[in-house]
């Protein structure tokens, strides 16, 4: 489930709106009832509950990373503000004391800001997508290449795409770089937990490795239980970087106990066919495999 990636981020958001109801209580006194406002509070009550769909919009579909920590902490800065905006319709502050109203206020602008910083930032990925979703329409018009599970490249579009990164590499001058991933005994995964367990697990692996590496990389599914990554202009450190940051993404994708074994390696790529630097990259992977989990084959 995606929101696992982000349940430090709910914790720490629970105990900030905690904490504001806290302080809401120590610095003001609960009204009576019949001083409530009870228009006001439909109103305000569902401005929070819109402010709190958004969130749970971005948890629940947004892997980590920069653009959602906007999209996230944009939108909680608006619920935080809304929530004390809330609260002053059942307490009563004294004149004299303005943090609370300062905390009312200043929170949804900067809030606005961030998240309207984040937007843009998701419009630029959806539109990177959609030239990437054009391209390979009309690349794959009258050829059958890709994945119908995982909508990943295929091995034909793996090889093609690495010879021309090669030649290019050759000519240029320009790092490349590959980064295989391999789930260990996927058959019995599915037996233990079925196949249609099976296939969600790799569609959500294959989110998000599309969403993780840059837009210039082009993931493949190699075979049933391999995914292997093309690094255009990336060198074997920057890799190795990359495959970490996957290393702590993936492995939330699945409840601890229940988590298929996977294993990751990287490599620089040295050789002058395409074949010959994939067969180099899945011996590195064999190599890998012998020892611990995500455990990184340096080059």
């Amino acid at each position: 489930m995606m929101w696992r990636q982000h349940r430090y981020k709910l914790v720490c958001s629970l105990l900030l709106l905690l904490s504001g109801l806290l302080l809401a209580f120590y610095c003001g006194d609960a009204k009576q009832s019949y001083e409530f406002d009870w228009v006001d509070v439909l109103g305000e009550g569902t401005t929070l509950l819109v402010a709190c769909g958004w969130l749970g919009l971005i948890v629940s579909s947004r892997p980590a990373g920069r653009v959602t920590e906007w999209l996230y902490y944009g939108s909680l800065l608006l619920v935080y503000s809304y929530f004390l905006d809330l609260l002053d319709e059942f307490i009563q502050y004294p004149e004299d004391v303005r943090l609370m109203s300062w905390l009312e206020s200043l929170p949804a602008p900067v809030g606005m800001l961030i998240l309207t910083y984040g937007l843009i930032g998701w419009h630029r990925e959806q539109r990177a997508i959609n030239r990437q979703l054009r391209g390979r329409e009309l690349f794959l018009r009258n050829h059958e290449l890709i994945d119908p599970l995982t909508q990943l490249y295929g091995s034909e579009y793996l090889l093609a795409v690495l010879q021309r990164e090669v030649e290019l590499h050759q000519s240029q001058r320009q790092p490349l770089s590959l980064l295989v991933l391999d789930i260990h005994n996927f058959a019995d995964f599915n037996r233990r937990n079925g196949i249609a367990a099976g296939d969600h697990y790799l569609s959500q692996l294959s989110e998000l490795l599309l969403s993780q590496l840059r837009h210039s990389d082009v993931v493949c599914r190699y075979s049933g239980d391999c995914f292997v990554a093309v690094l255009p202009d990336t060198a074997a450190a920057a890799a190795q970087i990359m495959a970490q940051h996957l290393q702590q993404q993936v492995v939330q994708l699945t409840d601890e106990e229940n988590k298929p074994d996977l294993t990751m390696a990287v490599m620089q790529v040295s050789q002058d066919s395409a074949s010959a630097a994939l067969q180099a990259a899945l011996q590195m992977l064999a190599a890998s495999k012998q020892g611990t989990e995500f455990r990184l084959q340096p080059v």
